[in-house]
């Protein structure tokens, strides 16, 4: 077999092997919505729903403050272009202005503008994203980001893009001034959700802060599970499971109600000797389309 011969038939049977592949995915999701075509699909909490976990919590003695963030200040720090155009889709996509928003949240609770050249950000379960390496380049702070996946291919051959356990990280007893998690606490497995705030007073330096937003909640305790992990455990026994059928990729997405959250997250809180403050964003109609971050969590040291 001469050259030729040989790039033809090792390209007919990789072409093959996809096409191969291809089907079998095609299968296996087929078969994973046929599976759960009887299961309740999730649906985020509506306004009514809102305002009955606020009065759930008041009633359990948790205050809720109420947010405003200036408009115009979120208005400036787009026109920053910490992230890149392509980001998430870029600007047309439906998630853009949320995402940018829950960065600036975080980046305007932390004060950011007030860390100096040694003072640690970490940007938890960061996945790809660009934000430590904009937040290290535009603001000069030593920011990290750590994920238990695989950092990205942008940025893997960055120091600072580290793949490790939030629940049990690298960083030595009270080194970390700020920490934030967007759209990230909710997907923590099992007992990691209170096992996080326990490394978060571990690694928290005195006056430190950590932003988790959006903090999600329902009216009941649940989670919801994408239609290829639906039923195989991912979620709280405890927790009532929903199926997502418009993305895949999710093992469980939990939901605290009221109770469930005091009891696992804000009791955690207190009785590892930190302080906490709960939020609610009150004027997303004026910061732009598409917004529902609700709640914002930030535990103190």
């Amino acid at each position: 077999m001469n050259i030729l011969q040989k790039i033809s038939y090792y390209g007919v049977v990789e072409s093959a092997k996809i096409a191969f592949s291809m089907i079998c995915s095609g299968c296996k999701r087929a078969w994973d919505t046929w599976r759960v075509r009887n299961t309740p699909i999730y649906n985020n909490p509506t306004s009514d729903e809102l305002d009955q976990i606020e009065s759930d919590l008041r009633s359990l003695g948790v205050e809720i403050f109420d947010y405003m963030p200036s408009p115009a200040a979120f208005q400036e720090f787009q026109a920053k272009n910490y992230f890149p155009e392509d980001y998430l889709g870029g600007r047309r996509s439906v998630v853009w202005t949320e995402k940018l928003l829950e960065h600036w949240i975080a980046f305007d609770r932390l004060k950011l503008t007030n860390f100096g050249a040694g003072d640690v950000y970490v940007d938890v379960a960061a996945a790809s994203s660009p934000w430590a390496h904009s937040v290290r380049k535009y603001l000069g702070i030593e920011a990290y980001a750590i994920d238990l996946g695989a950092v990205g291919e942008a940025y893997k051959k960055l120091p600072y893009y580290r793949t490790e356990n939030a629940t049990a990280t690298c960083f030595t007893a009270a080194s970390v001034k700020g920490a934030s998690l967007h759209c990230a606490y909710e997907m923590f497995l099992g007992n990691d959700d209170v096992q996080f705030i326990r490394e978060v007073a571990r690694i928290l330096a005195p006056g430190g802060k950590v932003v988790i937003l959006p903090l999600y909640m329902h009216t009941h305790y649940c989670a919801y599970s994408t239609r290829e992990y639906f039923g195989k455990g991912y979620s709280d026994p405890t927790a009532k499971e929903y199926v997502r059928l418009d993305c895949l990729g999710v093992p469980s997405s939990r939901k605290y109600n009221a109770v469930m959250f005091k009891n696992r997250v804000l009791d955690t809180i207190v009785s590892e000797g930190m302080s906490y403050s709960l939020l609610a964003l009150r004027n997303r109609v004026e910061l732009g389309k598409d917004i529902y971050c609700h709640f914002i969590l930030e535990i103190c040291r």
